[in-house]
């Protein structure tokens, strides 16, 4: 969505219908990086007022003059039905956007070398008859079917001279000038605050319709990095406990699993957790302590051969079991969590995964509709701000980013060829982000490696998930973070080779933000240089 400037602008003071018609479809079908400001005032030796000026810190300024007439050209000339339009609207149009580029050119230097182009909006002419004065393009012109998909009208626009980029702090002298009395808010965090309150309101949007899905005893919903899968997750769980089930809502990372029994409510019938862990508390299975030093063979090994041993004792029982990230799973692991549910109950197994995030290896199916499964689909990115899932989608084979989706940020690549390297910049990039007002706990650093982690973690003060507090960055493996999200990640990987399926993982944790810090070859892959 556009950004009405300021936010509280009282469309009721515009001069006709028109005029508001075409603030809220600019409001509603551009993206967050367009500031929308409308009634705008010009002065020198008279009054010049503007009907919408646009703002975008990548794509320019531009004038639009709206008028409500569907007029027609002849001898060069707008008329309607009562004759010659006064003043003529190119005219017009022109007219303003130079005094709008004097009076900006001279506020700041840094606006001093802006150029402004201009559009003419004709909400109610599905058409123009006649041809078009040398000096106006059919780009210029924003028609009554145009404002069915008025991002692309305004991309046009856009394409159509030239694009007049200039820094955010040149876009809030821009705005400040022609509304020196909004609240307005450029910084990161609070363009962050708009980012995730939009991609909220998507994903909310999507996954509301498969809800209802869990009136099926079987269900899987498969979908891409970031379509909502693990929201869907929790909601069915949600559901589950409100309609009086004895509820399980379990995952296999620890990370993801905390988060989810962070969010979730406190309720006697829910039981959530990372699988493993999650198995040792329930009731019947016998106790085994975790050597400090336990690593991957003795997770993968001593502890699930200690839980298949001893699963018959155990005595708790569900109602419903819901698995996110289901590709995480063995099937003998999802064979266990079937026997946890009770046979006098309703027997539902909801599950969500992802295929192309199946980094573990361990024999995952998708299960056939033949078994009695209900299958559906999440399609839309919803997570990811556009340039990311952009990213995600050409280079790496994510879904496609929902229509109205908000922009990001940022994407870059700072070169990083050693370990040595990649740790002093990661830890400059991170004070940067710091300095500039964006949060700690909104910043994630992530590796392919552990060992690459284990550098960061004792050379550039971040903390591994288990230790994260107040003003601390976290930083973990692409597999420990898997099913998490930051407005800003950073993905280091100076020395190891190019993984699409670690990468695709890596790059859809970004909202807002993504920055690549490492190899040549590695940005490549990913078309950052």
């Amino acid at each position: 969505m556009g950004v009405l400037v300021p936010e509280d602008f009282p469309l009721g003071k515009l001069a006709n219908d028109e005029e508001r018609s075409v603030v809220d479809a600019f409001v509603d079908g551009l993206s967050d990086g367009w500031y929308v400001i409308p009634d705008v005032g010009v002065l020198d030796r008279r009054d010049h007022q503007i009907d919408i000026v646009l703002v975008h810190p990548k794509n320019g300024v531009f004038v639009v003059e709206v008028k409500g007439h569907r007029p027609q050209i002849r001898n060069g000339q707008w008329v309607t039905d009562r004759g010659p339009m006064s003043p003529q609207p190119v005219q017009q149009a022109r007219d303003n956007t130079y005094k709008l580029r004097d009076l900006l050119r001279g506020v700041s230097s840094e606006l001093e070398h802006l150029n402004i182009d201009y559009a003419i909006a004709f909400p109610n002419a599905g058409e123009i008859r006649g041809s078009l004065p040398a000096e106006i393009t059919r780009d210029h012109l924003i028609l009554s079917p145009d404002f069915d998909d008025v991002d692309d009208a305004i991309d046009r626009l856009v394409c159509a001279r030239w694009r007049s980029e200039f820094s955010d702090q040149a876009t809030e002298i821009i705005i400040r000038t022609l509304r020196p009395d909004a609240d307005f808010d450029m910084d990161p965090a609070a363009r962050q605050r708009r980012a995730r309150s939009r991609l909220e309101t998507i994903c909310a949007n999507q996954v509301r319709a498969l809800e209802r899905l869990d009136m099926n005893r079987r269900v899987v919903v498969t979908g891409g990095s970031g379509t909502g899968k693990t929201r869907l997750a929790m909601a069915w769980a949600r559901r589950s406990v409100v309609n009086d089930r004895r509820t399980l809502l379990t995952c296999y990372n620890d990370p993801l699993g905390d988060m989810m029994r962070e969010r979730m409510p406190e309720h006697d019938a829910l039981r959530v957790g990372p699988f493993l862990r999650l198995a040792l508390t329930l009731e019947g299975m016998p106790h085994i302590d975790i050597p400090p030093t336990a690593d991957n063979e003795w997770w993968s090994k001593d502890l699930v051969g200690h839980l298949i041993s001893n699963w018959h004792r155990i005595t708790e029982r569900f109602d419903t079991v819901v698995i996110d990230e289901a590709q995480d799973f063995s099937p003998a692991w999802l064979a266990l969590l079937e026997q946890l549910l009770d046979r006098d109950g309703s027997q539902r197994i909801l599950m969500v995964a992802d295929v192309e995030q199946e980094l573990f290896n361990r024999g995952f199916t998708l299960p056939s509709e033949l078994d009695g499964w209900t299958r559906c689909e999440l399609v839309n990115n919803c997570r990811n701000t556009f340039d990311i899932a952009r990213l995600l989608r050409n280079r790496l084979g994510g879904p496609a980013a929902p229509a109205g989706g908000p922009e990001s940020t940022g994407i870059q690549w700072i070169p990083a060829g050693t370990t040595d390297t990649a740790v002093s910049e990661t830890r400059a990039e991170v004070d940067r982000l710091i300095s500039l007002g964006v949060p700690t706990e909104s910043i994630l650093v992530t590796t392919v490696s552990q060992a690459t982690r284990d550098a960061l973690t004792s050379g550039a003060g971040f903390v591994r998930w288990e230790d994260r507090g107040e003003g601390s960055v976290v930083c973990e493996t692409v597999r420990r973070a898997k099913g998490l999200e930051y407005d800003h990640v950073l993905l280091v990987v100076p020395t190891e080779a190019f993984d699409r399926r670690l990468a695709y993982v890596g790059v859809g944790r970004a909202i807002s933000a993504f920055t690549l810090v490492g190899n040549a070859a590695f940005a490549s892959e990913l078309g950052l240089n």
